[in-house]
């Protein structure tokens, strides 16, 4: 018989049964940089310069004010095939198509610092694409969202290709006893993505 001690020691002590914790995701983003965006931005004399870049803001492999990541999800749409004269039999369904990486986001939630890495990096890199577009790929990167137990070892992580921002949350400032702490929602659209194992 199993007790109760050995089922809770065994999440303690026991490799096969350590529960992953929800805020042990690091976050990298490579291959874009700040001249390529202010580059792009500068053809449409925007003042949205991009003054920092992720790379500032890491430690270990870890974007420090990146709070929270939303995995995109895997979905599919159906049709119904009906069949004349079936009488009282259900119609059968077929699988369309699988939704496209559009509809298959990327969500990061920024907590701002000091230094605010959603207007100094990631509205900027928005307006450069929507000046530039997606033609060449001095404005794509590649993000990689890795997973770690409590124990610290890498448990699963996700890398996304040729990434570019779709959208940048906006927010309301106000002064209140109880204001939380800002968080600002980044999404991005890739071309695929692949499991690291």
């Amino acid at each position: 018989m199993f007790s109760s001690d050995e089922f809770l020691d065994a999440f303690s002590k026991d490799k096969r049964y350590f529960i992953p914790l929800p805020f042990l995701w690091k976050v990298t983003i490579d291959g874009v940089t700040a001249e390529a965006i202010n580059q792009s931005v500068s053809k449409a004399n925007e003042k949205w310069l991009a003054t920092d870049i992720p790379n500032n803001y890491v430690k270990h492999n870890n974007i420090l004010v990146a709070q929270e990541c939303t995995l995109p999800n895997e979905l599919y749409t159906l049709g119904a095939t009906t069949i004349n004269n079936a009488g009282a039999f259900l119609p059968g369904y077929t699988v369309n198509e699988r939704a496209n990486f559009r509809d298959r986001e990327l969500a990061i939630n920024f907590l701002e610092t000091g230094k605010d890495i959603e207007h100094e990096f990631f509205r900027p890199w928005l307006i450069a694409i929507a000046i530039d577009g997606l033609i060449g790929s001095k404005l794509k990167a590649q993000i990689t969202v890795n997973q770690y137990a409590q124990n610290g070892e890498f448990r699963k992580g996700f890398k996304f290709v040729d990434a570019f921002p779709t959208a940048s949350e906006g927010y309301t400032l106000k002064y209140s006893v109880d204001s939380q702490f800002l968080v600002k929602t980044v999404s991005f659209s890739y071309r695929n993505y692949e499991k690291i194992t």
